[in-house]
């Protein structure tokens, strides 16, 4: 290619062309990630059956007492966060539907495993925006 015949029209023709290919594939691309998600958005509108809002619940069941007070080391938890926790894992373990009974027997607590640097250098970098 001979550059000594290479001016300036002809330097601003490969930027211009440039510039309109670089915009033309832009708006291709933002074109098909729209028309991507109207059809997503038709699919799941489509595959979801309607149901009546009573259905949307889960049953309830109700868990019997246990028939004698469990001892138990609480490490100077109140009763009432032994309570939550405890109502907790039975909601938890009710939904799963196995039919079995569950009983807390102890409350720990549990050691932090992170420093205070560690801690702040999670949050700095896991905060939202």
């Amino acid at each position: 290619m001979n550059l000594e015949n290479f001016g300036w029209p002809e330097t601003w023709a490969t930027v211009l062309t440039g510039f309109v290919v670089v915009f033309l594939a832009l708006i291709l691309l933002i074109i098909i990630f729209w028309a991507f998600g109207k059809v997503m958005d038709n699919l799941t509108k489509n595959s979801k059956p309607a149901a009546p809002a009573a259905d949307l619940a889960p049953p309830v069941r109700t868990v019997p007492a246990p028939k004698k007070a469990v001892e138990f080391a609480a490490d100077g938890v109140s009763d009432d966060v032994i309570a939550a926790i405890t109502g907790a894992i039975s909601a938890i373990l009710a939904e799963e539907g196995d039919g079995k009974t569950y009983v807390v027997r102890s409350v720990k607590r549990v050691r932090k495993s992170r420093g205070a640097w560690g801690r702040a250098g999670m949050e700095e970098n896991t905060r939202p925006f």
